[in-house]
């Protein structure tokens, strides 16, 4: 379950993760993949479940160098009304991201994020 007050125990999580795969290497990087994450995770707790608590699946992984990030939501998800200190969150991913792929189903909603990733290497 997402609510506002899982989110920071995913970013967390996110970072470690990245951390132990690539280790120093992945610097800055890491700061921009979970903030274009976090952006993510917000915008279903927005969209797809009105900000209530709902369902996701957050899962990572890197193939060929390449970080794929996906985001999945079992809601339904609705714009909200545009307010002028609001609705920047898919052109800041946007910005974060190499690739962005957002397909929407009666099932729910799957974001995937992609970036060049650097990966450890061994001695």
């Amino acid at each position: 379950m997402i609510t506002p007050r899982t989110l920071p125990g995913l970013r967390r999580h996110l970072m470690s993760w990245l951390r132990r795969r690539a280790g120093e290497e992945v610097g800055r990087q890491a700061d921009e993949i979970v903030l274009a994450c976090w952006e993510a995770m917000a915008n279903v707790l927005d969209h797809a479940y009105g900000g209530r608590p709902g369902e996701i699946d957050v899962r990572a992984r890197i193939d060929d160098r390449v970080l794929i990030v996906t985001i999945a939501d079992r809601g339904s998800w609705q714009a909200l009304e545009e307010q002028a200190d609001r609705g920047r969150g898919l052109r800041l991913i946007q910005a974060l991201v190499d690739g962005l792929d957002l397909r929407s189903t009666d099932d729910g909603t799957v974001m995937t994020l992609t970036w060049p990733f650097p990966v450890r290497r061994s001695a």
